[in-house]
């Protein structure tokens, strides 16, 4: 699937949305982005994920770590694709970290998936507890990077889809000076 066809498929499915939106974090948004609307069909994932999954074969993953709660779903599609192992993190006491037994051996080559990406934080957390384990991040993918293409990690990174969405505090959102109405966030 092609950037294009991909990004006209979320504005259809109503996952990609232009407007005033306030984020889970308080702060205030021009954007509305949900790839997890992807996922509502095994073979819309299957047709999103496969792209991404074949950006990162030969690469020598051994294991795919994905993120909770988003990047849950679009990472076991990579790993089934890739047809690997599968684990994910999640935040506990608002630290990342694995939990419900999952493990990474150390020397083990892992690929990093997420949903979508705007600071990089929760990929910077995921690639800490990788090294803490003894293992090497080979790549880093997602399907949105909403940073608009202006992220750098220290592995490969691909996204599907790259657009910018700019974000604001309440106290500084034009959109609010603007007297535009908050949508609520579907």
């Amino acid at each position: 699937m092609d950037e294009q066809t991909l990004h006209k498929l979320m504005i259809d499915l109503g996952a990609l949305k232009k407007g005033h939106y306030l984020r889970t974090s308080g702060r205030h948004s021009d954007t509305y982005v949900q790839p997890a609307k992807l996922f509502q069909s095994a073979s819309m994932a299957e047709s999103v994920a496969a792209p991404l999954a074949k950006h990162f074969e030969g690469m020598g993953a051994q294991l795919v770590l994905g993120a909770a709660l988003g990047g849950v779903l679009a990472g076991y599609e990579v790993s089934r694709a890739l047809n690997l192992p599968y684990i994910f993190s999640e935040r506990k006491d608002g630290a990342m970290t694995l939990r419900r037994g999952f493990t990474i051996s150390p020397g083990s080559k892992v690929l990093l998936i997420e949903d979508e990406v705007q600071t990089g934080t929760s990929v910077r957390e995921m690639t800490e507890i990788v090294r803490a384990l003894g293992g090497e991040v080979v790549g880093i993918g997602c399907i949105v990077d909403k940073s608009g293409g202006k992220l750098r990690f220290e592995a490969p990174f691909k996204a599907l889809l790259s657009i910018p969405v700019t974000h604001y505090s309440s106290q500084d959102c034009p959109l609010c000076k603007e007297g535009i109405e908050m949508e609520p966030s579907p």
